[in-house]
């Protein structure tokens, strides 16, 4: 059975992860001269019982865009026509939504759970299956995570149950 160097496993390991966090989808926190900040990954309220298909972003309007759906493009959608609309929303990595609200009944749920890329730019994120990557007007972001963060804590918890942290 061959015998492995500790220092030779961990540099693997973390190379590994550093292949990992450099490809995944990150969260769109560029600043924009839309003004919009993350707030969050949030559930479409459609199938909740009782809102008779009210959307979690409702009462604004939205926009389609199958192959080009990007974040900024999105964002400077939700400021056109003179409308300034307080939440943008990007869900199915293809549909943007516009709303003064965002529903009481949409959850906010891990950043993981919007895991779809934009059809537009397959680097960022745009929310997901009935999950939306929500940006709120004015708001502070304090969330730069991208999806390599829960990688790095299981690849310390392989480590050190292989004993190479200590």
């Amino acid at each position: 059975m061959p015998s492995h160097h500790p220092a030779v496993t961990l540099s693997l390991l973390l190379l590994l992860l550093a292949t990992i966090a450099a490809a995944a989808p990150a969260i769109y926190n560029a600043t924009t001269a839309a003004g919009y900040a993350y707030h969050g990954c949030y559930n479409e309220t459609t199938d909740i019982p009782g809102t008779v298909g009210t959307r979690a972003l409702y009462g604004g309007t939205n926009m389609v865009l199958p192959g080009g759906m990007t974040v900024p493009l999105c964002q400077a959608f939700c400021r056109a026509d003179g409308t300034v609309y307080k939440f943008a929303g990007v869900e199915y990595a293809r549909e943007c939504w516009c709303a003064q609200a965002l529903s009481s009944l949409s959850e906010k749920f891990p950043d993981s759970a919007c895991d779809l890329t934009c059809e537009g730019d397959n680097s960022t994120v745009c929310g997901g299956n009935l999950k939306l990557s929500v940006y709120a007007l004015g708001a502070a972001s304090s969330a730069r995570v991208a999806w390599g963060v829960g990688a790095v804590a299981m690849a310390m918890a392989l480590a050190m149950s292989l004993n190479l942290l200590g």
